[in-house]
């Protein structure tokens, strides 16, 4: 009876502290979100928190959809955090900031980034991705040591910074690489091949 009593007060503690900020559209084979050192099991409706880190296995894939529109997609042994996502309200300006570990995921933005200077963005390993209201996709394309990142569909650009330097990108097509110890490497054209491999690791 006791453990009972404290699994409940546990499971409390946590609904009354969390926030809901979106929910699972899909959660194919093995996606589970992990917090305070313990895990949740996703299926299509499951409830994503703020400070959720999602996790998916082989051939795994989900979508999650945020409560303002923003849909996030990813690809199969990918790790992403929701670190805070606030649609904003009466008293508070809109922003989020996510954060890619490793992996495939695709974003595309909804009301979030309908303001004048929206405070969205992406953390990764190599750098950060700032976004204005776009479509792109983000990820380990061909290699753990790399993060490569192409817009796919904006009127809107995408700014990739770190340490060593900034890019902007904003023409459709168009993608950066991210390498550890380097800027990003200047935009440029992908081949319709790599933009397949990209757009196949979250189909």
């Amino acid at each position: 009876m006791k453990l009972i009593t404290t699994l409940c007060f546990c499971f409390l503690s946590f609904s009354v502290s969390a926030e809901q900020v979106a929910k699972a559209m899909l959660a194919k084979h093995f996606v589970v979100a992990e917090q305070n050192k313990s895990q949740r099991k996703l299926k299509r409706k499951s409830a994503i928190y703020n400070n959720d880190l999602i996790v998916t296995g082989d051939k795994a894939r989900a979508q999650i959809k945020f409560s303002e529109g923003t849909i996030l997609t990813l690809g199969a042994d990918t790790q992403f955090s929701v670190l805070e996502f606030n649609h904003g309200t009466q008293h508070q300006t809109p922003n989020a900031t996510l954060e890619f570990v490793t992996g495939a995921f695709r974003v595309v933005t909804g009301e979030i980034t309908k303001v004048a200077r929206p405070n969205f963005k992406i953390k990764t390993p190599m750098g950060s991705i700032g976004i204005r209201g776009t479509d792109f996709w983000g990820g380990n394309l061909y290699s753990q040591e790399t993060i490569d990142v192409i817009l796919l569909d904006s009127e809107h650009p995408i700014i990739i910074e770190n340490q060593f330097g900034r890019v902007v990108i904003t023409e459709p097509g168009t993608g950066s690489t991210l390498r550890q110890g380097e800027a990003p490497s200047q935009p440029e054209k992908w081949s319709e091949q790599k933009l397949q491999d990209a757009v196949k690791t979250i189909q």
